[in-house]
């Protein structure tokens, strides 16, 4: 009897151990990672509460990304005239592919939400719209900003610094419809214009015998400008003939293209692409 009860006994327990043995029991897996699979094959999240808190904590953790921490300086020693520059109000800033997403990371910037009961090309329009509006690296914010603060809202500053006038940045987003020969008709006369208007600058700028040729002439233009704004205290974006003669008229001396004409340096290129970007947009004073 003692045997049998022994025997008894240690069935009992080993039947606790692992239920599989008794008949017709499955086996019980007792790897804890298919032991958090749901039914489905579906892994139950159990560690998501704390990385989200953790991801939450960075948030917090990183500052919001703002315009000032997009705005830098030129180096004044690398350019040719380094007077200020007539009407800009802010600091030049960064923006688009200038931005790396290594600093970007450092910042946070606050994701749009769209509504969902509208169309698909509705839905797009109003993202780029929303990611643009809190984020200042996008191409367009300065464009968005103006145009929601409205003709008597705060002013808003493009990416060079020069204020941007409501009316004209309204009558830029406000939809058009698409014509070919309108867009070709329109390019053509800027370009004639603007062919017009930069050979009437270099007869007004430059010692008659002594100019840009063809090859040097567009880069050379802006240039002219930036000296006449400079000499006059007028914004770039506001000289052309009108504003040469004016120049001429206050006495101030032409030039000798050979003498005063050198290639532009990269900070020199850098800066003067800001100054053209956008330029028909700002503010006239």
């Amino acid at each position: 009897m003692p045997r049998k009860a022994t025997t008894t006994a240690t069935t009992s327990a080993n039947s606790e151990r692992d239920p599989a043995l008794k008949r017709g029991a499955k086996r019980k897996s007792t790897d804890p990672e298919l032991a958090t699979k749901a039914a489905g094959g579906k892994k139950a999240k159990t560690s998501e509460p704390a990385e989200l808190e953790a991801l939450e904590e960075e948030e917090v953790q990183r500052p919001r990304l703002t315009t000032p921490d997009l705005e830098f300086d030129y180096d004044r020693s690398q350019l040719r005239d380094a007077r200020p520059t007539p009407g800009r109000v802010r600091r030049p800033r960064l923006e688009g592919s200038e931005v790396t997403e290594e600093f970007k990371r450092q910042f946070t910037i606050p994701e749009p939400k769209i509504r969902k009961d509208i169309s698909r090309a509705a839905r797009e329009r109003l993202l780029y719209a929303e990611r643009a509006l809190p984020d200042p690296t996008e191409m367009f914010h300065d464009l968005h900003r103006c145009h929601k603060e409205g003709p008597r809202g705060h002013p808003t500053y493009d990416s060079a610094g020069f204020e941007l006038d409501y009316n004209k940045v309204a009558d830029w987003m406000r939809p058009q419809p698409y014509s070919r020969s309108r867009v070709v008709g329109g390019m053509n006369k800027r370009l004639a214009r603007g062919e017009r208007e930069q050979r009437e600058v270099f007869d007004i700028f430059f010692v008659e015998g002594d100019e840009p040729d063809s090859n040097t002439a567009l880069t050379a233009n802006d240039h002219v400008k930036d000296h006449i704004s400079k000499d006059l205290g007028m914004p770039w974006h506001q000289i052309g003939p009108k504003q040469a003669r004016e120049w001429q008229e206050k006495g101030f001396e032409k030039k000798k293209f050979s003498e005063w004409w050198r290639e532009p340096n990269a900070e020199e290129c850098k800066r003067m692409s800001k100054m053209m970007s956008g330029a028909s947009l700002r503010k006239d004073l």
